[in-house]
This record gives structure tokens, sequence and C-alpha cells, in this order.
């Protein structure tokens, strides 16, 4: 089983006393000089702060600079943000130029047709569309978004992205095709604005802001290291803990978190709240995380260090809230897709062809639930992607797991299913409860464990098994070798099989005779 806590190690920290001292001398010379009023209740201080820390990581950060490849990308909508009396949709390309994205929690209410009104309200429509082509106020936006054009504004940028207006909504809109460039728009966005301190558009983040940002900026160059806490402020906070958001925050070349305790500048340097503390990341999820060329540093790491990240990243993800299940599939796409090319590998359903038997191995955690209800599209039963809720893996990746060879368990048909050898369960054993997992029982001693994926329970006679990979504990005969399998059985009418669960047993209890199948 991964053990989670493993990757999260701890931060570095110490008070930054030499960008504390770059930003007293700026403020002791300037008054604050942005050229657009802006009516944000929190202090203008935070916002020299945030532009000092920009022009350091634009000057002195090459790593987290836009490369060259991305010039060439714009969103296909952003928001022109001068005119507060007039902040239009804009489809003409601004290639060279900067945007910053928004990466926010909606927050609708949780009545259908209040809900409804609300995207109505505020959001891009097929009906509203030419009206938000000519214009929208400051006034009529909600809380949250106003915000994030004061931010904009006070960074002195022109252009922001929002998805719910820059995206048309609705069945006759076009967010299927926008969604899968969500990887490019945050990649080479300016900077993210992370609204971490607002449960829904309408609470703003600004104004939660005016109490600590004010004083923290006034503290001398030569301050004590503070106490922010920021896997508490940020990973623990609301925004953080949504699926969609997971894949915004890594694609990010640089984030602003603006929490309810501190706010937070992060860059591939490391991360900077605004009492001027530097945190360092740990060499595990966070090193990865801040990667602004996501995922290059996956690149470097090496085969268990890569597997490692990539199954915290989907235990993440799968722990993740979604408005809607069958969101699932997508809300990572950009992300695995991005992963993908870089590693030099295929994925299918969330599930990475270098990495094909370590992450098969995944079991669901507690409300095994029936599987999702996808309508029009479908996501086979062997992967994660299949079933609502977290999972876990019952290996992890330091494990000396020997694998098939692709001709016995790999994709194919276009990745919707694998192909694989179907053996039989052979001996005298039983199953018995206890509780999380089924142990698999011989006369004198657990000989395996079970896990299904729906919490009904399964008659393992009806079942069949496929190895997908076996520990080789050389103390051991190869009979008492365990193999960790998928449960299988027949589907129904198309043929071939579906998975049910996952397991390990000794090799004594597994058939050696076998027949080519078909998992979808």
């Amino acid at each position: 089983m991964v053990m989670i806590a493993d990757l999260g190690d701890s931060w570095t920290r110490h008070h930054d006393s030499s960008f504390a001292a770059k930003f007293h001398r700026k403020s002791l010379r300037h008054r604050f000089y942005n050229a657009i009023s802006f009516n944000s209740t929190a202090g203008q201080s935070i916002f020299l702060f945030l532009r000092q820390w920009l022009q350091i990581c634009d000057k002195d950060h090459p790593e987290c600079r836009r490369q060259p490849v991305m010039e060439e990308f714009w969103p296909k909508r952003v928001i022109d943000v001068r005119d507060l009396h007039k902040l239009t949709l804009v489809e003409n390309q601004r290639r060279g130029e900067d945007y910053l994205v928004l990466s926010h929690c909606w927050g609708l209410p949780e009545d259908e047709a209040e809900a409804e009104k609300e995207k109505n309200r505020f959001c891009t429509t097929s009906k509203n569309y030419q009206d938000r082509l000519r214009g929208v106020s400051y006034d009529e936006l909600p809380k949250t978004f106003q915000d994030a054009i004061q931010v904009t504004r006070a960074l002195g940028k022109k252009y922001l992205w929002i998805d719910a207006l820059c995206i048309i909504q609705g069945p006759d809109g076009d967010w299927e095709s926008e969604a899968k460039t969500m990887a490019d728009i945050f990649a080479c966005a300016y900077c993210t604005i992370a609204a971490g301190s607002a449960r829904g558009w309408a609470d703003g983040f600004l104004n939660l802001q005016s109490d600590s940002v004010d004083i923290g900026v006034q503290a001398a160059p030569s301050a004590p290291t503070c106490a922010c806490d920021f896997d508490k402020d940020v990973d623990g906070g609301t925004l953080m803990k949504r699926a969609w958001v997971l894949q915004e925050r890594v694609l990010s070349r640089r984030i602003i978190h603006f929490t309810s305790a501190h706010t937070y500048c992060e860059c591939g340097d490391g991360v900077r709240c605004e009492q001027f503390t530097k945190l360092n990341p740990p060499y595990r999820k966070q090193y990865f995380f801040l990667d602004p060329n996501f995922p290059r540093r996956l690149y470097d790491s090496g085969y268990i260090r890569t597997l490692n990240f990539v199954q915290f990243l989907i235990r993440k993800y799968s722990t993740s809230g979604l408005s809607y299940a069958t969101d699932r599939d997508v809300a990572i796409y950009s992300l695995g897709e991005r992963m993908a090319q870089v590693l030099n590998t295929e994925m299918r359903y969330g599930i990475f062809r270098c990495f094909l038997s370590s992450l098969l191995l995944w079991k669901r955690d507690e409300n095994k639930t029936s599987p999702i209800s996808y309508h029009n599209r479908s996501v086979p039963s062997w992967s994660w992607m299949a079933y609502p809720g977290g999972l876990n893996f019952i290996l992890d990746a330091n494990s000396d797991l020997k694998v098939p060879m692709a001709v016995d368990l790999g994709f194919i048909k276009d990745g919707k299913a694998l192909n694989i050898k179907v053996r039989k369960f052979s001996g005298d054993f039983r199953m018995e409860d206890k509780g999380e997992e089924y142990a698999i029982v011989d006369a004198t001693e657990q000989i395996g464990s079970i896990w299904f994926d729906v919490a009904d329970q399964i008659q393992l006679k009806d079942c069949n098994c496929s190895v997908v990979g076996m520990v080789g504990d050389e103390r051991k005969e190869d009979a008492r070798k365990t193999y960790h399998v998928l449960i299988i059985r027949e589907k129904d009418g198309d043929g071939g099989y579906e998975r049910v669960g996952v397991g390990k047993v000794e090799a004594q209890y597994v058939s050696r005779d076998c027949v080519a199948g078909t998992l979808w």
C-alpha cells in the first residue's frame, strides 16, 4: 500500500531578508505606482509586494520564464479588464502578450433551480455571448471575479481568463473542446490567481486579506520567520480539494495563493509569504508540484520516484471533489496527456503504459458504490476512473514487481481494452470477511487478500484472475511467491471479461494453464 505520508517530508524555511530589504527600499522611494485605480479593501502594499516578487522571478528565475513555444499559444477568449464599465470578451489573438488566469471554486447553491439561475446570470452562454463581446460592467459580476479583475489590473496586466466567462457554458457551448486546452491555458499564463479563501464565486478573496497583508509587508527586513503553514493554508484549503483545480495547480508556472491566513507566492524557486518567509519544498511531491514546466522534473527523477509521485497524484485526485461524477475522466485529462508526452508513453483512462502493472493494482476505499454512469461514453472496468471516491494501491513503488510481457498484458483496441491471460484459482481455500478486505485462507494460514470493487459480495467460484505481476521473494520457493492479480469475471453480452476486484495470492493457488482474453 502506498504510504502517502512518505511523500510529504518537511519544508525548509527562513526569513528572506534580501527580498525584504529590496521591497522596503522600493516602498520608501515610491508610493504604490499602479496607474489603474482599484476598489479592493486589501491594502495597496500587498500589490507592491506581488509586483516585486514577479519582477524578481522574471529576472532571476530562468526556469520560470515562459518558454518560446508558449509564445505561440493564446486562449480562444480572454477578458479585457482595462475599462471597468466595459469588460469585453476578446476573441482576437494577442500572442506574445501576458494574461492571468483565475483558479476558483464555483460554489453554486445546492438548490438546482437556484444554481441554474446563478449560472445563467454570471456565465457566458450562447444567449448572452454577443452581449459579452460588446462588454459587461464590473458591477454585474460576482465578488470573486471582481477581485480577480482587481488583481490583474493592480499587477499592470490587461487580460484575464476565467472559465465561466471565457468558455461558452451549456449544452450548446464549447466546453468539451475548450476543456482539452486547459493544460496550455494554465501553463502559458503569466500567473495564476488562486482564490483559496473563497468557497464560491460570491465570496471574494481580497477582503479577507486586509488584516494580514498590511501588517505583514511592514515587517522589518530582519524580522524573524513567521509561523505560516503552507500545507495547511493551501493544500488543506477548500480550493485545493477540488479535482479540476489539481491540474490547474500543477500546470501553472506561477501562482498567487490568496488564503484566509496568508498570501503566498509560488514558483519554481519555492514559496514566499507576505511576511517575507521563504519556504523551499521537500524533495518529494511538492518539488514536482512547483515545477514551472511540469512534468520536466519527473523526466529526470528516475523510475521509482516518478511512479511514487504518479500513485500519489492519482490518490490525491481520487479524493478531490467533483460537482459531476462524470467529470472524473476529463478533469485530469490535460495533466495526464502532458505527463504521457514527456514520459514518452501511452496513457489510457488514467493508466500509463510504462507503469501499467503497478497502476492496475488499485483498490477502492470506503463507500464501494456502483460504477459511474457515463451516459454517452464508457470507461473500462480496469480503470480507476470507472468508480467514484478515493482509492489506493495494494503495492508501493519500491516493490520489486516482475511483470508479464506486453503480449500477455497490454492495451488493445485503441486503449479501450486490455489483452490478458485468464487463469483459474486452484486449491482448497476459503474467504473470510475482514471488513476492508477478504482474507484468502487455506486450512492453516492466510495465503492472500482480495479487495472487491463493489460492496456486494461476489462468489469467488464465479471468478477468474489475471496475473499482472509477481513479487519475487528469493527466500520463498516459487509456489509460495506472491502473485498480484486482477479478479475478473465473464462480461455479459459482448463477451470478454470485466474487472470486479484486485488481490494478491500465493502462486500455488493460481492455475498454470491460461487462455487469452480481453478485459473491458
